[in-house]
């Protein structure tokens, strides 16, 4: 019985670990593609997600969807790259939560909070350098899905 009791802790703290990694390197690709935006430019993910089907006007049937447009900048495709290995779909506001809290580490969220259509507007770094994030997450006809988006104006 021991032995299964410490076989259901380790397995609780590897999973745990891995929850944190995932969150770890999220929170790593959107600081550094925050931060890469210089002053006076401006650079943009967005994150779409189909749950139940596929995207509108794609043929092929399908149980979900998703997909991340990120303008070719190489810190972005990093964004992306975690999006779409972790990102979740069914629960898209999920996204948007570990944004929001990656960008702002003082702010925690209930897990049993869920977002399905929100934005918020915030300032990252100094007031002599950083940028105005804007984060929002809507519904969006023309795709039939939900749509993460992260716009960055440096300053």
């Amino acid at each position: 019985m021991r032995k299964y009791l410490n076989m259901l802790s380790l397995l609780a703290f590897l999973l745990a670990q891995n929850a944190y990694s995932k969150e770890e390197k999220l929170c790593s690709a959107m600081d550094t593609f925050v931060e890469s935006v210089g002053p006076d430019k401006s650079k943009s993910i967005e994150f779409h997600t189909a749950w139940g089907h596929n995207f509108k006007g794609v043929a092929e049937e399908a149980i979900f969807a998703k997909r991340c447009i990120h303008q070719d900048d190489e810190s972005a495709k990093n964004v992306c790259k975690y999006l779409m290995e972790h990102g979740a779909i069914e629960f898209s506001g999920t996204n948007f939560k570990n944004t929001l809290e990656c960008l702002s580490p003082k702010t925690t969220i209930d897990a049993l909070v869920q977002f399905e259509d929100a934005s918020v507007s915030m300032t990252y770094g100094t007031d002599e350098r950083g940028a105005i994030v804007d984060l929002s997450l809507k519904s969006n006809a023309e795709i039939d899905g939900m749509v993460l988006k992260i716009e960055v104006q440096g300053y």
